[in-house]
């Protein structure tokens, strides 16, 4: 085979693979990646990465949206057939089985026991709120359930986070061991005064037993 010949077949096999799937730019500005067919803006076929050395607290991937409810990022699953995970657009995210926490006994380190957690549950305050619209407005829809995160820094501080804009944030999931010891100290109380009102009972029966032998006896 002249080398001409090999030129032109290596030519032939770059332009048909760029015309396969590689990268497909339509008339009206869609681009495909790994698609002849891109359904959105940007429709990538394939795996991704983005690889970024950003400052901390800065963004590697940055999606704006400019509507309450659009969700800024969509999980589709197609062993389910649906999403399963989304971050909507007011700042709130949901997802189909919920979030774990990296617990494992190998990850964590400095272990130690909760000190006195009823006391603290007791000096809690849940409050019932809503949100501002996002423009100042309050709304009387979409009540939600929480915590004031200045109230609970003063009691579990643990559960706290201080975002980049200086607000503090909860970390509800921390509350959670929290409220099992309180539970179990509760508990332990509530069998404590159950034995006393046992010992007392038997104690008063006795009573009442002697009380009845000394009149039966005279």
């Amino acid at each position: 085979m002249s080398y001409r010949n090999i030129l032109l077949g290596l030519s032939l096999l770059m332009i048909s693979q760029w015309g396969y799937s590689q990268l497909k730019v339509t008339p009206d500005g869609r681009v495909g990646i790994g698609t002849n067919n891109p359904a959105a803006r940007l429709h990538v076929n394939g795996e991704g990465l983005i690889e970024s050395h950003t400052e901390p607290w800065e963004s590697a991937l940055m999606t704006r949206v400019y509507n309450r409810n659009t969700n800024a990022y969509n999980l589709w699953n197609g062993y389910y057939g649906k999403e399963v995970f989304f971050v909507n657009g007011e700042g709130w995210s949901w997802s189909q089985q919920g979030a774990y926490v990296g617990t494992d006994n190998s990850l964590i380190k400095n272990r130690s026991n909760i000190q006195s957690p009823l006391e603290s549950v007791m000096k809690l305050n849940g409050i019932r709120f809503t949100y501002p619209d996002g423009k100042g407005n309050n709304s009387s829809n979409n009540y939600r359930l929480g915590l004031v995160a200045q109230e609970l820094e003063q009691v579990v501080p643990e559960a706290i986070k201080i975002m980049p804009d200086s607000l503090l944030s909860v970390s509800y999931s921390d509350l959670v061991p929290l409220l099992v010891e309180a539970m179990k100290e509760q508990q332990s109380q509530i069998s404590e005064l159950q034995m006393a009102l046992l010992e007392q009972e038997d104690e008063i029966t006795k009573i009442k037993s002697r009380r009845w032998f000394r009149k039966k006896t005279k």
